[in-house]
């Protein structure tokens, strides 16, 4: 049986996970408009960096949610 937690963390896994999905497809679906942006140089390196650091949060966050979702545990100091 899932503890309160997993379950919680199973809703936020799906949730960051749909986002992530929508952002990758968004990127790829328009990546004509997203190359001939971001290879401008300039000011437009601005854009790249804030697309990273987006992607990043994003992602991270899914990342977090499934390790906690499938019940991963750091171990404690006493070993296994």
């Amino acid at each position: 049986m899932k503890s309160q937690s997993q379950a919680g963390a199973a809703v936020k896994t799906v949730f960051w996970g749909v986002i992530s999905l929508i952002l990758y497809l968004l990127v790829f679906l328009n990546q004509e408009m997203v190359t001939g942006y971001f290879t401008r140089g300039g000011f437009y390196a601005v854009p790249v960096i804030v697309t990273a650091l987006v992607f990043s949060f994003i992602h991270g966050a899914f990342a977090n949610y499934f390790i906690d979702a499938i019940g991963f545990k750091p171990v404690g100091k006493g070993g296994h």
